[in-house]
């Protein structure tokens, strides 16, 4: 019997949409519009516990569930990564800038899971899972089930806010203070908390700042639009910063580097925090190195 791999309640509904379409960025075992009609052709995803196809409205309130694959064969991608913190339920790790969290492809976060992680002793014990993505250039923590129930669990505590995740990224421009952006994406709401961290003046750039991030919602690239339309974009970002003033060869300047949740099944407070990448350190004290060989 397919345990359920992860679950979702509609909360509102502001134009119609099908299911989908609505599906698109809920579910990180889903990651593509492919993933979904794959998913909803195999009868993987219920609504309110009954299979359905993609001709669904969706509506408030509705319950959907994704079930596990079990036709999905195991996939081990031989590649070292730091575990942060494990135990018989769950696990944190830092995923590496670079590296694409889940997907079709075979090099992924998701696949190296097997190799890193411990296998869990409980049960319900499932191939551990992760319960949601990072953009690849992307670096920092994220989280994976180990057991069905923690699984669900977790889903549910990141559908209902009860996950924090703080990000520090390197920004272009100058900001002052602490504030908050709310910008739809994709036709749903999002919102994204940020506060300066520190300021420097850059030959190349005018202006960078050191900012906290903390996205209250959850939508895909929000941190990386958000900024956009601040006005400061994340340093290093070819997908949505001026490509005329953007680094090359050093990738994205955003890193998840806290993460706070009461564990689902100890229910222990886990405050987790880990060093941004050394390239960040590196480059902002080479920025200020310039600024004062110029002076």
């Amino acid at each position: 019997m397919a345990h359920i791999q992860e679950s979702h309640r509609v909360q509102k509904i502001d134009k119609a949409i099908r299911i989908n379409d609505y599906l698109v960025g809920i579910f990180v075992s889903l990651p593509s519009k492919k993933s979904i009609k794959k998913a909803l052709k195999k009868g993987r995803i219920r609504v309110d516990g009954k299979s359905v196809s993609s001709a669904l409205w969706v509506k408030a309130t509705m319950n959907i569930e994704l079930l596990e694959d079990l036709e999905t064969d195991s996939k081990v991608f031989d590649l070292e990564v730091e575990v942060v913190f494990e135990d018989d339920y769950l696990a944190i790790l830092n995923k590496p800038a670079g590296l694409v969290s889940s997907g079709n492809q075979f090099r992924t976060l998701q696949n190296t899971l097997t190799k890193n992680l411990t296998p869990s002793s409980n049960k319900d014990a499932i191939q551990p899972k992760l319960i949601h993505r990072l953009d690849s250039a992307t670096s920092g923590l994220i989280i994976a089930a180990k057991t069905a129930t923690s699984l669900m669990q977790l889903g549910e505590m990141l559908a209902n806010k009860g996950i924090s995740k703080t990000y520090t990224a390197f920004v272009i421009g100058l900001v002052e203070a602490a504030g908050s952006i709310e910008v739809n994406i994709d036709g749903k709401e999002a919102k994204t908390i940020y506060s300066p961290i520190e300021s420097i003046p850059s030959i190349n750039f005018g202006t960078l700042s050191a900012v906290e991030l903390t996205p209250v919602t959850g939508r895909t690239h929000q941190l990386r639009i958000h900024m956009k339309e601040n006005g400061t974009p994340i340093l290093g970002d070819r997908l949505y910063g001026d490509e005329e003033l953007n680094l090359k060869g050093k990738g994205l300047f955003l890193c998840a580097n806290k993460v706070a949740f009461v564990h689902p099944i100890t229910k222990e407070t886990l405050e987790i925090e880990i060093p941004l990448a050394k390239k960040f350190d590196k480059y902002w004290v080479g920025v200020k190195k310039r600024n004062a060989s110029s002076n």
